[in-house]
């Protein structure tokens, strides 16, 4: 990513990401996710290709459930979603093709994200929502708006097996809106 503007307002190019849609019933859907792509990652693909794994994990949740999914993880409603972002050596020609018909390929276009960082275990919904709220406040503050689809993301930043619960950095995320950032950058000039 790309820093452009005054913290939190992060820029991305667009990117490829593998995702996992799972059911939100599922005992843990965050954890089935993360195996599922992770097999793709590790070579549960065609030609049986290990690639990078990339951090963070990212999770989405509130978005609308598609027919078809695509390590994040998102939840809306009955579905949750979790993705990695494949290694930028691929295109979404060149990837390696799934084996399992539940993890998709799917390209983010460019965007921005405000984020808020903070350490301890995964967030529950609970965490998670009082970070979004103090989000959405500092946009407020700097004129800025979160995008009208409502996404937040949720991204771990280690190794759920390996890294204490102290140690792991997580993040919570919305997309901010474009023309609220090009009202800021006009204010400014």
């Amino acid at each position: 990513h790309r820093s452009t503007l005054a913290s939190p307002v992060r820029e991305y190019a667009e990117y490829l990401i593998a995702e996992a849609e799972v059911s939100a019933t599922a005992a843990n859907p965050t954890a089935v996710g993360f195996r599922t792509v992770a097999r793709y990652i590790f070579g549960g693909n065609k030609p049986k290709e290990a690639m990078a794994m990339t951090a963070p994990v990212r999770t989405s949740v509130g978005e609308k459930m598609a027919m078809t999914a695509p390590v994040r993880t998102a939840s809306s409603g009955p579905c949750a979603k979790v993705s990695f972002v494949v290694p930028s050596k691929y295109s979404l020609r060149s990837a390696p093709t799934p084996l399992d018909r539940s993890v998709r390929l799917k390209r983010l276009p460019r965007h921005y994200l405000a984020a808020r960082s903070f350490s301890g275990p995964p967030p529950k919904e609970q965490r998670i929502g009082d970070e979004k709220r103090r989000l959405i406040d500092a946009l407020g503050a700097a004129g800025l708006q979160p995008a009208k689809d409502g996404v937040e993301l949720v991204y771990g930043y280690h190794d759920p097996f390996l890294t204490p619960n102290l140690l792991r950095k997580n993040e919570v995320a919305v997309y901010v809106d474009p023309a609220s950032i090009a009202n800021v950058m006009r204010r400014k000039q």
